[in-house]
């Protein structure tokens, strides 16, 4: 008994000491916690300055760089970047991004560091949002130390932050990549006859209950008339011209023209000559396009290719 009684005591004071070590580790670990790495989480108006912002609040965004500007105005549904209509899914990725921003940790107050982090006021980018009769203005720098981060600041404060979320490529896209390449978008369901000319050809498509053929009845290639009516449906350019560029001011060479059952105007789209690329526009819309022979050859067929094939 007296053997069990000693073990027992030698065990509880192993236990004891075991349990003094581990409090004072916890101790050791809680000061250290406490103290931190040195870094501060946001506070002020930084902390707070994505909070308010979304497509609903803001009437217009700019974003400004050494090299170029983008200008999204106009609200809800309705989005244009200076002044042209702009890509609806770029905008939605670009709001979708704002829903996911956060300011994080301090990383430099001393205004040396600015140049080196991109964000001075001369070098960097500056991202401004309008809202409720006020604007709202943020220097975004270069990446930050993980990816999809920025280093980022307020224009009258010197301290610096980690902002978590890749706010740099939205407001770095050039202001062609913002912009819709939409040249026609027809409800196709409604076309009941599309005029084509293309070159020399020139021919009428007209659709009788669910089977278009030319005018005078005779058959067409089914393949080649619904790609006219797919590129009706939503024409897409690669880009866009200016006036007086070379390829802009090429010879007309095809234009297509749908019309609904009253003989209603639906879309004219009137295209260049070239061997590649060409230029493309749309009635009401003063924008030059460029589209790909591709896209050319598919909404304004030449005749023989909307023929049958034998």
């Amino acid at each position: 008994m007296e053997g069990s009684r000693g073990m027992s005591e030698k065990t509880l004071k192993t236990l004891v000491g075991a349990l003094v070590v581990v409090a004072g580790l916890w101790a050791v670990a809680a000061l250290f916690s406490s103290q931190g790495d040195g870094r501060r989480n946001a506070a002020g108006d930084i902390a707070t300055f994505f909070d308010d912002i979304s497509e609903v609040s803001v009437t217009s965004v700019r974003m400004n760089g050494p090299d170029y500007n983008s200008e999204l105005s106009g609200g809800v549904d309705d989005w244009a970047v200076n002044g042209y209509q702009a890509d609806s899914a770029t905008v939605f990725r670009f709001w979708a991004a704002m829903l996911t921003l956060d300011v994080g940790d301090l990383v430099a107050s001393n205004p040396d560091n600015h140049d080196r982090m991109g964000v001075s006021a001369t070098a960097g980018w500056s991202i401004e949002f309008d809202l409720d009769g006020a604007t709202k203005t943020m220097l975004v720098g270069d990446t930050g130390p993980r990816s999809s981060t920025n280093y980022v600041r307020l224009p009258d404060e010197d301290e610096v932050y980690i902002l978590e979320g890749d706010l740099r490529t939205h407001i770095r896209r050039l202001p062609n990549e913002w912009r819709s390449k939409t040249v026609a978008r027809v409800d196709t369901t409604a076309v009941t006859r599309v005029e084509i000319q293309r070159d020399t050809d020139e021919y009428t498509l007209v659709r009788r209950d669910s089977l278009w053929t030319f005018d005078d009845g005779s058959k067409t290639n089914s393949s080649a008339v619904n790609g006219v009516l797919s590129e009706l449906a939503n024409l897409l350019a690669v880009g866009f011209l200016e006036e007086g560029d070379s390829l802009a001011v090429m010879d007309q060479g095809a234009i297509t023209t749908a019309y609904d059952q009253s003989g209603n105007v639906l879309a004219i789209v009137t295209i260049g000559t070239g061997d590649s690329d060409r230029w493309a526009r749309s009635a009401g819309d003063e924008v030059i396009y460029r589209i790909g022979l591709y896209r050319v050859d598919r909404i304004a067929p030449k005749l023989e290719s909307i023929e049958p094939s034998s």
